[in-house]
């Protein structure tokens, strides 16, 4: 974010309220709360997960679309499973997030 501070995770939805690859978050921009994905952390991960410089978050709206129309950071492709495994057919869909990526780690 090139203006301003930087945005702040407030809450991470998980039982462990340690954020991984993938978790539902709540962020605060611009002294707005909006709901996100993480997808790059800096924390080392699991095996075959790359490390990221920063860490990643895409906005989602409630129903897990996206609110940008382009991600321009690389995606690791385990996140595939991840998300497709939480999506329901009732509840949020993040396929779509994946289809705007542009790359995949």
């Amino acid at each position: 974010m090139a203006e301003g501070k930087p945005p702040k995770v407030i809450c991470v939805y998980n039982k462990k309220r340690l954020g991984f690859l993938g978790d539902r978050v709540m962020v605060a921009i611009k002294g707005q709360k909006k709901k996100g994905i993480l997808v790059g952390l800096k924390q080392t991960q699991n095996v075959k997960v790359p490390k990221f410089d920063s860490n990643n978050v895409v906005l989602i709206d409630d129903n897990g679309t996206p609110l940008g129309t382009r991600i321009h950071v690389p995606i690791p492709t385990i996140l595939r499973t991840i998300l497709k495994e939480r999506t329901h057919s009732k509840g949020a869909d993040y396929t779509k997030l994946l289809s705007i990526a542009t790359k995949f780690v």
